[in-house]
């Protein structure tokens, strides 16, 4: 299993369907699960929200948000302590994050 990605981005690993519910590339390296997982939690603790509003609260920039949702970009630890203050919720999973589907070779 790769253990290195370079400068992909989370959505670079998809190789069909739509972040973050699609098929990833085998070789994608398994923190790309993490990726996925705060993706998922984060639009969901948006839900009913005002993202630039949140942006603004949390101190971050709104395109990092709105990236770290499409997968753009991988989001940091300070970023990710920002949004759970401000959401007051967990985004990083407290389980291990859910295996990605990945095609087969």
């Amino acid at each position: 299993m790769r253990r290195t990605f370079g400068s992909r981005s989370p959505r670079e690993w998809l190789i069909k369907g739509s972040w973050p519910d699609g098929e990833f590339d085998p070789e994608a390296p398994e923190v790309l699960a993490h990726a996925v997982a705060v993706s998922v939690a984060l639009a969901a603790a948006l839900e009913g929200r005002n993202k630039s509003e949140v942006a603004a609260d949390a101190d971050i920039r709104r395109s990092t948000l709105y990236d770290i949702l499409a997968g753009n970009t991988w989001a940091d630890m300070v970023t990710l302590a920002k949004l759970e203050g401000c959401l007051g919720t967990g985004l990083w999973p407290r389980e291990p994050a859910p295996e990605l589907r990945r095609r087969t070779t």
